[in-house]
């Protein structure tokens, strides 16, 4: 799935906490039963469509046959239209029985109410024994369990050999900086000929992992207050901004594309890009000859912070099917059938992986260095988990644009947003 649409979607649940908590006490209105006597488990995906559609219908086929009572029904939406599509059927009472939520918008569902708690479930089943326990408690909410970590991509820094050996720049190792970084991108970008440095983009996310690489945090230990416009913050957005006009192109320059970042670097007038292991095959396929990932660098070199961007499948708390619907999730998030194709087809990958799968995994090329995909496990980025995510984020986001621009500090604008996002903050509380 296309990641860069998923930092620039997350307005989709902007009036989810309304609509999601007016339908979230009916009963499901989806047909239970199938003409055969099975019953029927209505999943919705946003992660298998377009690409791996095919994929899907073969793990379907291979559950049904060791699960003769059980229909699975799938409806698939593309990233952009799938949370609004979502929200609107569990608003109406016609939830499917199992579907995906990304971490960005799950503390959104658990907390309407839209969500069944798997608690029970999990201590009965064994499935903790799959799963790190920072994968699962990213799917925890107020101390229960409402999903199952389905699949994982993590963002790394791709780079540009050839590049790099023009402007005479030693390769990026994982133990680079932020100055390490800087310096290198302006001898790049002094190549000319339209070529850049580096490309990252200033939004709430990136905010959120660069503060993180700076030791500071998004919000209080409590979780109660903002913490993020601190010197800390400061210094993660003037890192962010800073970039913008420099070793990194300019709105006016980038013409307004959305792509404009995947472009520069499949043509090979990128030096660098933050970007995520999604694009494995992209760059295979289409990408410059000669080309790698490392992990991203941090301020300080002790301070590593990488992003993983990570899925997870609920039960629907109006389920009709519960139990069935159970057998569905489990399949799809502990079984290493599920977790080989996901390799062997360039699928997001599965937290269950095995390590002789990993290994499989880290064989292919490009990138010579996909070791780092799970190098990057190691130190995961917190990623706030608040009930108004997509609100919280425009705000920051907004604030990191006006930056750019120039109409305001890096300060004010820091300011500006934690007085925007304190009183969410404390709504959600009460």
């Amino acid at each position: 799935m296309n990641h860069p649409t998923r930092r620039r979607a997350m307005t989709a649940l902007a009036a989810a906490g309304v609509l999601l908590t007016a339908g979230c006490t009916q009963g499901s209105a989806t047909r239970a039963t199938s003409g055969d006597g099975r019953k029927i488990v209505h999943y919705m995906t946003f992660t298998a469509a377009p690409d791996h559609l095919k994929d899907l219908a073969e793990l379907e086929k291979s559950f049904e046959k060791t699960h003769p009572g059980i229909d699975i029904r799938v409806q698939t939406a593309p990233f952009d239209q799938y949370f609004t599509q979502l929200q609107t059927a569990v608003a109406g009472g016609t939830a499917p029985d199992v579907f995906e939520l990304n971490q960005d918008n799950f503390t959104t569902y658990a907390d309407s109410g839209a969500l069944a708690d798997l608690d029970g479930r999990v201590a009965k089943s064994g499935v903790r024994d799959h799963f790190t326990d920072s994968s699962l408690s990213a799917f925890a909410h107020q101390g229960r369990q409402y999903g199952l970590p389905s699949s994982f991509s993590t963002e790394l820094l791709f780079y540009n050999k050839a590049l790099f050996d023009k402007a005479g720049v030693a390769y990026p190792t994982a133990g680079w900086t932020w100055q390490d970084e800087q310096k290198a991108a302006e001898k790049i970008r002094a190549l000319g000929d339209g070529v850049f440095g580096d490309f990252q983009h200033p939004s709430y996310l990136e905010f959120t992992k660069a503060l993180a690489q700076n030791g500071g945090s998004f919000l209080s230990k409590d979780g109660k207050k903002v913490a993020f416009d601190s010197p800390q913050g400061v210094a993660a957005a003037k890192w962010l901004t800073g970039k913008v006009g420099s070793t990194m192109p300019t709105q006016a320059q980038m013409g307004g594309a959305a792509d404009y970042d995947t472009k520069l670097f499949t043509e090979g007038k990128l030096g660098m890009w933050h970007s995520g292991s999604w694009f494995f095959p992209t760059l295979t396929d289409a990408g410059p000859k000669n080309w790698d990932v490392v992990l991203e660098p941090a301020a300080t070199s002790d301070k590593k912070a990488n992003s993983v961007f990570q899925n997870t499948l609920a039960l629907s708390s109006q389920s009709g099917n519960a139990d069935a619907a159970w057998e569905w999730m489990r399949y799809l998030t502990t079984s290493q059938e599920v977790a080989e194709l996901r390799i062997d087809t360039s699928w997001e990958l599965s937290p269950a992986t095995s390590g002789e799968l990993k290994k499989r995994y880290v064989a292919q090329r490009p990138p010579d260095n996909r070791a780092a995909v799970f190098d990057a496990l190691d130190d995961v980025a917190p990623s706030p988990q608040l009930v108004d995510q997509a609100k919280i984020a425009d705000i920051v986001t907004n604030q990191l644009e006006a930056v750019v621009i120039g109409s305001i500090t890096v300060e004010k604008a820091l300011h500006k947003a934690a007085a925007e996002i304190q009183p969410l903050l404390d709504a959600a509380d009460d």
